[in-house]
């Protein structure tokens, strides 16, 4: 069996799809795996046992005015280069492919070439993304419907036509969902958009819960001389943090991941204008919080976004880094997470039966962060669709107490990693994939 993966160039969905990559490759009913996307992606994809084909991106121009900047990028930027896309993957002859979900070239591929295909779906299902998601990206547009008369032109398809968002696009065959059920909504009368629009493709989930390997995306090198450099040596770190622990003091992580310091932070996020000044709220009200505290050692991922001049004043018991290595520091380490609520980082937090504090930004990160506080994973004393207004020092510092002192909130995590280890993450996927062409042949 010939298996094509088609990603989108984000962290945070690249890394679910490797581990699963990595059991296809070694499934004996796999003749060889090959992934199509940037030069950047080699590596890691390579090195979870893939063969890789570089293709470039389309050339970014600006979005038009009353057009979403996912949905352009989306839908309306891959147009000149889709034809070249499809044309490397029918060259490869796939059996099946697996894309991401907002893959638009995935998409194509799969209904193009007629094989069987699977949507990799890194979010807690479709009712996760809420209905701003569809009011917001899937609003008329005349770029919308020029590219799309360009693709019915191309490929005899017509997405917008089947009712499907410009930015989301689910198989037909099967998605497969790297969450557990019980931490997932499917979209219902509170979103009657999302529900409306991908009724068809509802009944074609499986939840496979995190796919978690040891191959990973690493965060993208500074692009530009405006990024600050802030790197801790990890041997160091992580002696730091060990004599911590010996000292009898409490780790305490906070990360708000790639999407909020880096992608969105000229964007709205959390109830603040933009992701810079949602960063620097936080931080602010952080070190207000705990700063001084000899009890507490807080270890910051901050990005490279971040100018100097807009840091805080650090206290001694603050630890700064752009990035941080997350997984081993929370199964390692740390005692309580202040996170933004990525899939990714809720998972790893909840596999690592670490409690969190919750301040989501954007998307699914804020269903992300009810869903764990409904099941007492994680605090979060403030209104977490606007954590920019709500979140004060005081209330932040009774959060990450309530965290470290209250075993129930453990206990929740430990009782959500059961269910995940029963789920079957990469695994299981890859068995589903591998399954689905003889499934749509009998």
């Amino acid at each position: 069996m010939r298996i094509a993966v088609i990603p989108i160039d984000a962290i945070g969905h690249v890394n679910p799809l490797l581990p699963i990559v990595g059991e296809l490759a070694a499934h004996p009913d796999v003749e060889v795996v090959c992934s199509f996307g940037p030069e950047s992606l080699a590596d890691p994809f390579t090195a979870a046992g893939a063969q890789h084909i570089s293709l470039a991106a389309a050339s970014a121009g600006p979005t038009p005015a009353g057009l979403s900047d996912l949905a352009y990028k989306s839908f309306v930027q891959p147009l000149p280069v889709a034809s070249r896309h499809l044309q490397a993957v029918a060259e490869f002859r796939p059996d099946v492919v697996l894309y991401d979900v907002f893959s638009f070239h995935g998409a194509i591929a799969g209904r193009t070439l007629d094989i069987p295909s699977v949507s990799l779906v890194t979010f807690p299902g479709y009712g996760a993304l809420g209905e701003d998601f569809a009011v917001q990206h899937g609003r008329p547009h005349p770029a919308l419907e020029e590219a799309n008369a360009h693709y019915q032109a191309q490929f005899s398809l017509d997405l917008l036509g089947e009712g499907l968002l410009p930015t989301l696009f689910p198989s037909k065959d099967l998605s497969v969902v790297t969450s557990i059920e019980s931490l997932s909504r499917a979209p219902d009368t509170s979103t009657p958009i999302l529900r409306d629009r991908l009724a068809p493709y509802v009944g074609t989930l499986v939840y496979v819960g995190p796919s978690v390997g040891p191959v990973r995306c690493s965060p993208p090198p500074q692009r530009s001389g405006r990024e600050t450099e802030r790197r801790l040596d990890e041997a160091l770190l992580f002696r730091t943090l060990e004599e911590a622990k010996e000292r009898g003091r409490a780790v305490v992580l906070f990360s708000l991941g790639t999407v909020l310091t880096d992608f969105r932070f000229h964007s709205p996020v959390g109830g603040a204008p933009t992701g810079r000044q949602f960063l620097n709220s936080l931080l602010a009200r952080l070190t207000a919080a705990v700063g001084g505290r000899p009890d507490l050692l807080v270890v910051a991922a901050v990005g490279t976004e971040l100018a100097r001049e807009e840091e805080p004043e650090w206290p001694d018991n603050f630890l700064i880094s752009n990035f941080l290595p997350q997984r081993e520091i929370l199964n390692r380490h740390a005692d309580v997470f202040l996170t933004h609520h990525g899939m990714n980082s809720t998972a790893e937090s909840i596999l690592a039966c670490v409690p969190m504090v919750s301040l989501p930004g954007v998307g699914d990160q804020i269903t992300n962060a009810q869903i764990a506080t409904e099941h007492r994973a994680a605090v979060a004393p403030w209104d977490l669709r606007n954590p920019y207004a709500t979140v004060t020092p005081q209330l932040l510092e009774e959060a990450v107490t309530q965290a470290l002192s209250s075993p129930v909130h453990r206990d929740a995590c430990a009782s959500l990693r059961a269910q995940m280890a029963l789920a079957g993450g990469a695994r299981r996927a890859a068995e589903h994939v591998v399954a689905l062409p003889h499934l749509r042949s009998a």
